[in-house]
C-alpha cells in the first residue's frame, strides 16, 4: 500500500457507465436487454505530485467524482490481485473526501482470495505442480496474500487519516 500526496493531474480516462447484455429472438425478432453491470473506471494517465501512473483503477465507479484535477490531495493505493494499482481512498483539501467502508474492505479481501486463486491456480500447478503440490498451492495463494496485505496496510493508513 502506498499513500501519495500532491497536486492531481488527470489525462485520459476509460471505462465508466454500464454495460448490459442483449439477446435477440430470431423467431419473434424482438431484442431484450439483460441486467446492467457497472464498468470500472481506469485513469490511463494520472499524476499526483511527482508520481505518475500509466494505468490506475478506482475501487468503485462513483469514486472518480472525488478526483479533481488541480486539487492538492492524497490517494491511497493498493495492488489488486498483486499487479493492478487501485485507488481505495481520496483525502482532499478542498473537496469532499472518500474512503472505503469496513464492509467493502472485507469484501475486497474476500475477492482477493476467491478471484485471485481462480486466476493463479492453473499457472501455479502447471509451473510448480510437478515439483510439489504444496509448493504450487502456496504459489497460488501468494499473489492473493500480497494483495490482501497491501489492502490491510491501506486500511490501517485510512483509519489513521479519516476520523
Amino acid at each position: 500500500m502506498a499513500k501519495y500526496c500532491g497536486v492531481i493531474s488527470v489525462g485520459a480516462v476509460t471505462g465508466g457507465g454500464e454495460v448490459s447484455a442483449q439477446s435477440h429472438n430470431v423467431l419473434t425478432g424482438q431484442t431484450s436487454s439483460g441486467p446492467s453491470v457497472p464498468v470500472a473506471v481506469t485513469l490511463v494517465s494520472f499524476r499526483i505530485g511527482e508520481t505518475f501512473f500509466r494505468k490506475i483503477r478506482v475501487c468503485q465507479q462513483f469514486v472518480s467524482q472525488f478526483i479533481h484535477p488541480g486539487d492538492n490531495a492524497c490517494i491511497y493505493v493498493f495492488k489488486q490481485f498483486g499487479f493492478t494499482d487501485t485507488i481505495v481512498a481520496v483525502k482532499s483539501s478542498q473537496f469532499p473526501s472518500y474512503s472505503i467502508s469496513f464492509q467493502r474492505f472485507v469484501l475486497m479481501i474476500f475477492a482477493q482470495y476467491f478471484i485471485g486463486c481462480l486466476i493463479w491456480v492453473i499457472p501455479a500447478f502447471l509451473l510448480l505442480g510437478w515439483i510439489s503440490p504444496l509448493l504450487a498451492f502456496l504459489a497460488m495463494l501468494a499473489p492473493a496474500t500480497y494483495g490482501s496485505w497491501t489492502l490491510w496496510q491501506a486500511w490501517q493508513d485510512i483509519k489513521a487519516d479519516f476520523p
